[in-house]
């Protein structure tokens, strides 16, 4: 098992964060986990934080597909790892994604 925290800012983050849960929660695996969105705000920007327990690379290629339908919109979506990998999404990031994903807690692969 993995895990993972979800950033999710921009300006309707509360909400495509809670669109993000949903999508996560119908895809991953029954020993998976999506945490409740927590949202924190500043002067500056509204980030919503989703936390997550997986197994599995499936869960990368559901971020992704979901940051590619809103990127347009102005979401953004960071990826971190309990390692302190930092992945902010972006064209192309999909394979790093994976990559770091498929990871477990142990930095093994």
């Amino acid at each position: 098992m993995s895990s993972a925290t979800v950033e999710v800012s921009g300006a309707q983050a509360a909400r495509w964060a809670a669109e993000l849960r949903a999508v996560l929660a119908a895809a991953v695996g029954p020993n998976d986990s999506v945490s409740p969105v927590q949202v924190h705000r500043s002067a500056e920007m509204v980030i919503a934080v989703i936390g997550l327990v997986f197994s599995g690379v499936e869960v990368a290629k559901t971020i992704i597909e979901w940051w590619s339908s809103r990127h347009p919109d102005g979401a953004a979506v960071t990826v971190l790892l309990p390692d302190g990998t930092r992945i902010e999404l972006a064209e192309g990031s999909q394979a790093r994604l994976e990559i770091a994903m498929r990871q477990d807690g142990t930095g093994q692969h």
